[in-house]
């Protein structure tokens, strides 16, 4: 179990490592500092501010002067860099007509404040007091733009604020500060973040507890639902290999795990809770491969004060669902919580429905039109990670390389379904067809089924796309005794169009393909070596009816060159009319050893055609057929009675086996099998009736009496 004193060596260590390379760190950054170039203005170089977090921190520990004055020096440098840029490149900034601010309004005096208590037992009167005035020259730019909303920059400037009134209350210029905190808290403060990306919920909560600790409101803070749903959806999202997912503008090999540890023990001690004390720890094992920085140490002094070593961890097990649909909306599927286990995260979540003010704020003040708000990415529904055997399968899309472009936002980059509103010509190439301006396309999006059916795992997700009036969804049916993922995407027309439909999936190599699938690996995410062996073998069998044509694009996505695999339709699709992709995710080792059997799978059309999509998966003997409605209002009848529906009106035959319901699933063996439905009313194998559920008079809203059938939510049994 990780503990305060592993917080405290690490520490120790990156100060040892690292700080007597600061200087030359400095030197290089001032070696090519050009003030033309900055984006946002004058943007002093992280590294010293951090060294000072970590002397501030050791000098509080050991009583050390000298550890504490050079804290202080690190600290006053920045007074000194800013007159670096030039008096023309102030003028042409108004932001700067009180002075170009040492620090980051937002991230930076948050740290400040912190040093500063530390060392003030160290130092002078007249040497904290130029502490305060390099706070109160960087928090000037805060009244210039006072980003406000449910996101981690308002609540950063709010704790900045904050903990810099805490640290120099004499400062003229601290009420002013407290006021403002307060206002810009306000919309985060007992609320859901904006936000959908894991690196700044991070940002958001740990800003929220340092704000909610510099206003005495930490109980308060520690009441309320949301802080305490969010920390406990990131021990679900928590991957068998020990990062999370790096949905939106996120990348776990940027700070984000430092981040969540700290906010992990945070929410241990608040809450008494065995499993984000197991979280946090499983994060710290998984962090081991990095060697001691000072931005890890810089958290983990965060980390090392929250931390209580009297809580005994303990791994998850059964618990409610922190990952609802109403706002983080995720889903996970997985074997299990050891290292090899597979596992994978679909996100589904869209902007929402909540914090419209905040959200209408960003996108007329920022140049954010890849997002949806805040920082989150076109990913609805996509996999944004999936692991197995110890290696990342499937990756996210990374964030921007050259801002303000935001290009990896954009649908294109996702494992997903996307569609555009024209049709594709003959020897149009797939990358430059679907490639566009990368602007975000708003979706709405629900769950719609998350259960289990036999032994397999089901969940059923919707995107809405209001504009082009169609629905995609998207049925996964993981079966953990493979491992194997299917998919079942459903394009639903509501309105007659001209349109071009791609799934894709991406990944760095393809090192094996056959007539409908291709295996493809993750060789390397930045300087992430993945570990050799492990394959993800994508089939894209064909669908009778359909023409599908498959394609492979070079093309750069996280920062680096990958493979887009796309499984294309285009026509003019019909009012009422379904497109359907299928895709069977299995990882396995490669090369396959000897005798390795991997599945055969190939689609089952339904009678009607057109009305569902089933899927055989064979192997070992064993034989699945897993089948889905495309429409799943097909059963309701269009007479104003109740219960809706006959088993008569949803009848749908897939091969052998036929029912009415939503979900249906066969897993035979030789000539027996288990067979089983989700929300349907009759079921057949093999021509034999296994359920057929009775007829019950419900009154109706005339008041007469018109006997029907109500649909079973689940049934299992015997073929």
């Amino acid at each position: 179990m990780s503990t305060r004193s592993d917080y405290f060596a690490f520490i120790q260590a990156a100060a040892e490592r690292d700080l007597p390379n600061l200087q030359g760190e400095v030197d290089r950054w001032l070696a090519q500092f050009n003030p033309e170039h900055a984006l946002f203005g004058y943007s002093p170089i992280k590294l010293p501010l951090q060294a000072a977090v970590v002397l501030g921190f050791l000098a509080e520990q050991t009583g050390s002067s000298a550890q504490a004055h050079q804290a202080l020096d690190l600290l006053l440098r920045y007074q000194e860099w800013k007159q670096m840029v030039p008096v023309e490149n102030r003028a042409r900034r108004p932001e700067y007509a009180e002075g170009i601010p040492p620090l980051d309004c937002a991230f930076d005096p948050i740290l400040l404040a912190g040093v500063a208590r530390r060392i003030r037992p160290q130092i002078t009167p007249e040497e904290y007091s130029q502490l305060g005035v390099l706070a109160a020259d960087s928090l000037r730019q805060v009244w210039r733009f006072p980003e406000w909303g449910g996101h981690n920059r308002a609540m950063l400037r709010a704790a900045s604020l904050a903990s810099c009134a805490q640290a120099f209350p004499a400062e003229p210029e601290a009420p002013g500060w407290l006021a403002l905190a307060d206002e810009l808290a306000e919309e985060s403060w007992g609320r859901w973040s904006i936000e959908d990306a894991m690196m700044y919920q991070s940002h958001w909560l740990r800003a929220m507890v340092l704000y909610a600790e510099a206003r005495g409101k930490e109980a308060e803070l520690a009441s309320f639902l949301q802080p305490r749903h969010h920390i406990k959806a990131m021990t679900q999202l928590i991957s068998p290999i020990g990062i999370l997912p790096d949905f939106g503008d996120s990348h776990w090999l940027m700070h984000s795990p430092w981040e969540w540890l700290a906010l992990l023990e945070w929410g241990a001690r608040a809450y008494r809770d065995p499993v984000m004390k197991w979280a946090a720890d499983r994060i710290w094992q998984a962090q081991q491969a990095e060697a001691p920085n000072l931005y890890g140490a810089n958290v983990l002094t965060l980390a090392w004060r929250w931390c209580d070593d009297s809580i005994v961890l303990h791994p998850p097990a059964e618990t409610p669902d922190a990952l609802d649909d109403l706002v983080i909306k995720k889903l996970v599927f997985r074997t299990g919580w050891e290292g090899g286990a597979a596992y994978a995260c679909v996100n589904y979540r869209d902007e929402g429905d909540y914090g419209k003010v905040a959200r209408d704020y960003l996108r007329t003040n920022l140049a954010v039109s890849a997002e949806k708000m805040h920082h989150g990415h076109s990913d609805e529904g996509s996999f944004s990670l999936l692991t197995w055997n110890g290696s990342i399968l499937l990756h996210e899309s990374g964030y921007r390389e050259a801002p303000p472009d935001g290009i990896y936002r954009a649908d294109i980059y996702h494992n997903r379904v996307i569609w555009r509103n024209r049709v594709r010509l003959p020897g149009e190439g797939a990358w430059d067809f679907l490639h566009d301006n990368g602007h975000y396309k708003p979706l709405r999006t629900e769950r719609l089924y998350q259960t289990h059916l036999l032994d397999a795992d089901i969940r059923r997700i919707r995107m809405r796309d209001e504009t082009q009036r169609l629905d995609w969804d998207r049925t996964i049916f993981f079966l953990p005794e493979v491992p194997a993922w299917v998919v079942m995407d459903t394009v639903l027309a509501h309105q007659t169009a001209p349109r071009t439909l791609s799934c894709l999936w991406w990944g760095t190599e393809i090192v094996n393909q056959g007539t409908d699938w291709l295996d493809t690996t993750v060789s390397h995410i930045h300087e992430w070596q993945n570990q050799p062996g492990n394959a993800l073998r994508i089939y894209l069998p064909s669908v009778p009816g359909q023409r599908l044509t498959l394609s492979v694009d070079e093309a750069r996505r996280d920062f680096q060159q990958e493979q887009m695999i796309s499984q294309t339709w285009s026509g003019e699709q019909r009012a009422g009319r379904a497109v359907n992709f299928i895709s069977v995710l299995v990882p396995h080792l490669q090369p396959l050893p000897g005798g390795t059997e991997m599945p055969q799978v190939d689609v089952v059309p339904s009678t009607p055609a057109g009305q569902g999509i089933a899927v055989r998966v064979r192997q070992g003997g064993v034989e699945r057929i897993l089948a889905t409605l495309n429409d799943l209002t097909t059963p309701y009848l269009q007479e104003d009675i109740r219960p809706r529906y006959t088993a008569a009106q949803g009848w749908t035959q897939y091969g052998s086996l036929a029912s009415d319901a939503a979900l249906v699933y066969a897993r035979m063996e030789g000539t027996s099998g288990r067979v089983g439905f989700i929300n349907g009313t009759r079921l057949e194998y093999a021509g034999c009736c296994l359920h057929q559920a009775l007829s019950c008079s419900m009154f109706q809203e005339d008041a007469t009496s018109i006997p029907g059938v109500p649909a079973r939510f689940r049934w299992e049994g015997t073929a």
